[in-house]
């Protein structure tokens, strides 16, 4: 299996990363906005290439990527703490349908990180019917990316296309490089 991972130096990325390896499959285009792949987080794991968020979209636009059997995009600015909203929009949306579009359109599998931030205060329940995520109400501007990308996949008739992971405070090893966005296990 070859695979596109974003965010593959990142907390969850690396870890998926390792189970990849764990399950013998090294045949990943790690992607990450590192320019070179000499994060903490990499080391000791096999992956085939290393790109940049920009040298994706270039080879993917050239066609150079066309033998990977998907995507699974877990880049994004997870900083609930952002409040520039045209980065996160061309960020976590644009670059996102970018990499979705791809895959829909090459007929390869996509899997994304949404976030269980775009429940908002949880006064509409947590219920994953997607009749219900209009009523949603994000707190915050990195949760209302994740959530205007979520609808942008239920307004293109992408549901049965694609699967979306909705992350609720995660933690674990490789998660010291966030700073003050660590979780509180870290912390």
């Amino acid at each position: 299996m070859k695979i596109i991972l974003t965010g593959a130096s990142g907390f969850i990325g690396s870890c998926y990363l390792r189970e990849l390896n764990d399950l013998g499959i090294d045949q990943v285009v790690a992607v990450d906005v590192h320019q070179l792949p000499d994060h903490p987080n990499l080391q000791g794991k096999k992956f085939r290439e290393y790109l940049s968020r920009e040298e994706l979209i270039d080879q993917l636009d050239s066609g150079k990527l066309k033998e990977v059997d998907g995507i699974v995009h877990l880049g994004a600015c997870a900083d609930t703490t952002e409040r520039d909203r045209a980065f996160l929009a061309r960020n976590n949306v644009q670059y996102s349908q970018r990499l979705a579009r791809w895959s829909v359109t090459n007929d390869k599998f996509f899997h994304y990180a949404s976030s269980a931030s775009v429940y908002g205060n949880g006064d509409e329940g947590y219920d994953d019917d997607p009749e219900k995520l209009s009523t949603f109400k994000p707190l915050n501007a990195y949760a209302e990316s994740k959530w205007l990308f979520d609808r942008w996949i239920l307004k293109e008739k992408l549901v049965n296309r694609v699967v979306g992971f909705r992350y609720f405070n995660v933690f674990g090893p490789n998660e010291y490089h966030k700073g003050n966005m660590r979780s509180m296990v870290s912390k």
